[in-house]
């Protein structure tokens, strides 16, 4: 979860440093939380919280979204310890939200079986080819067409994050999926993977997992890590390929009223 924390606050400091966006993005510690708000893009309004302690600062983290147009999602500590925070969510009016698989591991060994019987050709873009790369990306993640020229140009500038590598899948000459890998000295996470509407239960996600499995082993990582909705299809390929689901964590979901303290 830090891990992811640090990714995601990573994307909000370029975007805000790089399209000078410090009126719309706040990334901040509260308590043993990571809080991260982006007044354009509702993904990003979201807690990531390790710790049970977080139970004690809720009213802050309230604060840090006032205002603030989209629901912000506070994903807590594993099911098992989160006991204090979700009493806390329920008495505040917060509401239940999703539970998500936390998975990981070893890099596994990739199953060359898997990329050979594709049918799709994955490789790194081009400089010609990024455009492609993040409207392959925003159309995976049904994101709304009309926010896609501000949202490219912020995502443009992720290219030049050395932690940062990035994957796209192809068929027949025409886009078909992406997948990213963000680096901590030997620590990887899989992220961004995802697989246009036409494209999927054709083994697209599956050959983007085992190709950034290569990757990551080629730049000496020895771990690797993601999350996904539990039980989703996502969730349902990592563990075939071999990662392990280390633990679970429910979501539980702020939305902001002007004139709440």
């Amino acid at each position: 979860m830090e891990l992811f924390a640090r990714y995601d606050s990573l994307r909000l400091r370029t975007y805000q440093s790089c399209e000078h966006l410090y009126e719309r993005i706040g990334v901040e510690a509260i308590g043993p939380a990571t809080a991260l708000r982006f007044d354009d893009v509702g993904y990003f309004n979201r807690v990531y919280a390790p710790s049970a302690a977080v139970s004690k600062h809720v009213a802050a983290i309230e604060r840090f979204y006032r205002g603030c147009p989209f629901a912000c999602e506070l994903v807590g500590p594993p099911l098992g310890l989160s006991a204090a925070v979700e009493a806390e969510c329920r008495s505040r009016g917060w509401v239940e939200g999703r539970e998500y698989a936390w998975v990981g591991g070893p890099v596994p060994a990739p199953s060359t079986d898997i990329l050979v019987a594709c049918g799709f050709s994955i490789r790194s873009p081009g400089p010609e080819e990024r455009a492609a790369f993040l409207s392959c990306y925003l159309r995976a993640f049904e994101a709304e067409p009309v926010r896609f020229e501000a949202a490219m140009r912020n995502m443009r500038h992720l290219f030049s994050r050395p932690e940062l590598s990035f994957l796209m899948a192809w068929r027949e000459g025409r886009p078909a999926g992406v997948g990213m890998l963000y680096r901590e000295g030997r620590l990887a996470i899989l992220c961004a993977g995802a697989t246009l509407p036409d494209e999927r239960r054709s083994g697209c996600h599956a050959a983007l997992l085992e190709a950034r499995f290569v990757l990551a082993a080629e730049l000496g990582c020895n771990e690797i890590y993601s999350w996904a909705l539990l039980g989703g299809q996502s969730h349902i390929n990592m563990e075939r390929a071999g990662l392990a689901t280390l633990g679970v964590t429910r979501a539980w979901v702020f939305n902001p009223a002007p004139d709440r303290a």
